[in-house]
């Protein structure tokens, strides 16, 4: 079933009026709220132990050692664990990722047998989307529109219900844009709206869509916010901030700046992953800022209050994924494995042409990431390459269970872009199907493969 939800005009009533029952079975409607940032305590800088990196060879040989001093890593009043459990079956909490990075989900999460049929599609005409996040029930995202009215709110956070085809069940408006997906975390989705320089994030009850709580994020915002056990990331440029998700008190922030020893302030922060109660934080330049040539990996451990290892890396970080006791990144013309307790480099593999920075994903010990024309699998213990596929990707790819999904293009000289699932024990194509759409990313819950595009619309695909 495929159906246009919204006109432009009818976005607009969908944003400023009323809507269907609630996600958690109670009607809502509502509107736009002034929060007000919840204050936290001025978190109380202690002194951390000196440690010393162990780059091992990360960037041919070079090896830097620096302590981290009490202006590098913030301890806060709150106390919350940093845990990368797994996914729970049904649900994508986090867009493009979990928290270890991995993006790997169980079978329950999608379709597995071939081919795929489109069973639903939301659209909402004009509207500028994130991507979807979701719980073992319901889809949630944010929808704004590009040219807003003056007077008419110009964003709202949706529940949708993908048993009823789709349909929203409550719209939370918000007048400001987004600049970021949201995060389903401790019975909320979290939200930030810009601007980038001064965003705040709201959380909204998934139940009813109220707003809860508002919180200032210091710094400016960069990437996406993420969840890890009861921890909130809210990331900025030049830190890494953890704050309690079920009750927005700051826990701890890390400021690879402002680590003794630093020599320029070109450490921004581009990607992050946990694994054991561990924060691996990759820096480089944002991607609208001048290219650099070095990058950067951090292995924080807030038990400590400081830094377990620092590695140098010759490229900026793209991705970080901690699985298969493996911290592995992607670096700008090469992806790297290191040992998650040292930092030591365990193997490098370089490519000819860039690797998609957000390209990554790790599952039963296999690495996948693309480039413009091609799609590798390599073994995440060794480096050693097990396949390759023509195929050009364009955003991310995920697993489910054993099949990989990925958007790209079979040729990169054609303009049809096209949604493929990829056997990823032997890298052979399972199915394809061309969207003519402009197809931006995946996502799997609830049973089904979701397909965000940037002109609103949302597909879900089961199997036949």
């Amino acid at each position: 079933m495929s159906r246009e939800l919204f006109t432009r005009r009818e976005w607009l009533a969908v944003v400023a009026g009323g809507v269907t029952a609630g996600c958690g079975g109670r009607a809502a409607e509502r509107d736009s709220e002034t929060a007000t940032a919840t204050a936290t305590t001025r978190p109380t800088a202690t002194a951390p132990p000196t440690t010393t990196a162990a780059a091992s060879g990360a960037t041919d040989g070079v090896e830097e050692s620096m302590s981290v001093d009490a202006d590098s890593f913030e301890q806060g009043p709150g106390d919350c664990a940093l845990a990368a459990d797994p996914v729970p079956e049904g649900t994508w909490p986090m867009s493009h990722r979990d928290p270890a990075g991995t993006n790997a989900a169980p079978a329950a999460n999608g379709p597995t047998g071939f081919p795929l049929n489109e069973r639903w599609t939301m659209s909402a005409l004009e509207a500028q989307v994130t991507m979807p996040v979701a719980d073992d029930k319901y889809v949630y995202l944010v929808a704004a529109d590009p040219e807003p009215q003056p007077g008419v709110p110009v964003a709202a956070v949706l529940c949708h219900d993908p048993r009823r085809n789709g349909e929203i069940q409550w719209r939370h408006r918000v007048d400001a844009m987004p600049v970021g997906p949201p995060v389903a975390a401790a019975g909320m989705v979290y939200v930030p709206f810009g601007p980038a320089e001064n965003a705040r994030v709201l959380a909204i009850d998934r139940s009813e869509g109220t707003l809860r709580n508002s919180y200032t994020l210091p710094g400016r915002f960069v990437g996406e916010l993420g969840t890890a056990g009861t921890s909130l990331v809210m990331p900025s440029e030049d830190a890494y901030r953890v704050v309690d998700a079920r009750s927005g008190e700051f826990c701890w922030s890390f400021a690879p700046n402002d680590v003794t020893g630093t020599d320029r302030q070109d450490r921004k922060i581009r990607a992050a992953a946990v694994g054991d109660g561990v924060a691996y934080v990759g820096t480089g330049y944002p991607d609208s800022q001048p290219t650099t040539e070095v990058g950067h990996v951090y292995a924080v451990d807030p038990d400590i209050s400081g830094m377990r290892w620092h590695v140098p890396l010759d490229g900026p970080v793209g991705r970080v994924a901690v699985a298969d006791d493996t911290v592995t990144l992607t670096t700008g013309n090469g992806v790297v494995g290191l040992d998650p307790a040292s930092g030591e480099q365990r193997w490098r593999a370089s490519s000819d042409t860039s690797i998609r920075p957000d390209t990554l994903a790790v599952s039963n010990g296999l690495a996948v990431y693309g480039t413009r024309r091609q799609l590798y699998g390599r073994d995440v213990a060794t480096g050693e390459q097990q396949w390759s596929l023509g195929f050009g990707v364009r955003g991310d790819v995920i697993f489910v269970e054993n099949t990989l999904f990925a958007v790209g293009r079979a040729d990169p000289t054609s303009k049809r872009i096209l949604l493929a699932a990829v056997d990823a024990r032997s890298g052979d194509v399972r199915w394809t199907q061309e969207i003519y759409d402009p197809l931006v990313d995946v996502m799997a819950a609830n049973g089904y493969l979701y397909a965000i595009t940037s002109d609103g619309r949302l597909f879900a695909f089961t199997s036949v």
